[in-house]
């Protein structure tokens, strides 16, 4: 297989691998261990290296049989159909109480209705021309993808907030590793696991959509 064809899957391993160790590496899962029973220790243990290693050889056992592309390709449509929202919501929860507020939320409305019109536009332009050119370019699709991110990585922070509240005491651990899990599916998965773009892409306009009527709703 070209080299070109592995490196996007191999950046999208790597970045599950470094998120995931640096849970393991946080002071908090340190805290938790010393506090659990051996049993529970090596379960937990077990729990973290076994996902890590199951998605790890899925992807590489991708590159030879594109079926096994679905289950992560179903996570990436799923995030980018929630994320917007969740930025919102998030955003809305921290600075709802600002006098900046009221501006900062036109600023989101704007921004999410011109991602779907882009959206629409470049759709359109993959059907009818099977290639993007003009404004349809690779920055604004990189842009799309990283806020799409940021969302994802909020999404992630609630997680693990309601699973485990005391995750909220390590921010910076926490954040880097939640930033470093939603980049690997939001922004390297389309790339990694190529052949869905028009779904990626149908799946982000009803997530800016989706946002957008969630802030006009909250108006």
């Amino acid at each position: 297989m070209p080299n070109g064809d592995i490196l996007f899957p191999a950046m999208f391993a790597g970045m599950l691998v470094a998120g995931t160790l640096l849970v393991l590496l946080s002071p908090l899962f340190f805290r938790l261990t010393a506090e659990a029973k051996t049993w529970r220790l090596y379960a937990l243990l077990a729990l973290i290296i076994g996902v890590m290693g199951l998605a790890l050889f899925i992807v590489f056992l991708a590159l030879s049989e594109p079926l096994y592309f679905i289950p992560f390709v179903a996570l990436v449509l799923g995030l980018r159909g929630v994320s917007p929202t969740f930025l919102f919501r998030s955003l809305r929860d921290r600075f709802e109480l600002k006098r900046f507020w009221p501006m900062l939320k036109i600023v989101m409305a704007v921004g999410f209705l011109a991602y779907a019109g882009y959206l629409i536009y470049s759709i359109l332009q993959k059907y009818l021309f099977g290639q993007l050119f003009g404004i349809a370019s690779t920055s604004v699709d990189l842009s799309e993808l990283l806020i799409m991110a940021l969302g994802g990585a909020f999404i992630i922070i609630r997680l693990l907030a309601r699973i485990l509240p005391e995750s909220l005491k390590e921010k910076p651990t926490v954040w880097i590793s939640a930033l470093l899990l939603s980049l690997a599916f939001a922004v390297l998965a389309p790339f990694a696991f190529p052949g869905y773009d028009i779904y990626y892409r149908l799946a982000g306009l009803v997530g800016w959509v989706a946002g957008f009527v969630v802030i006009w709703r909250f108006s």
